[in-house]
């Protein structure tokens, strides 16, 4: 399935909450490895807005030791 112009918003928007997460634990991209991230590129391309599975958001929810409803808060 294509994704069309909203699906691209939600994808950005996605994408910078998840990076004001990190910054917000003051980790870098590189950082996030230490703490059991396996590829911080991948998790690059996530912030710049790349599709992203529900699995792949739980374990950054897991990570980042947060509930996964604070992910899509004020989305």
């Amino acid at each position: 399935m294509e994704l069309d112009a909203k699906d691209t918003k939600f994808l950005k928007s996605l994408g910078l909450k998840l990076r004001s997460i990190r910054k917000s634990k003051g980790w870098t991209l590189e950082e996030t490895e230490e703490h059991g991230w396996p590829n911080w590129r991948h998790l690059q391309k996530i912030e710049s807005g790349k599709n992203v599975t529900l699995v792949t958001i739980r374990k950054l929810a897991i990570l980042y030791k947060i509930k996964i409803s604070q992910i899509f808060e004020d989305l």
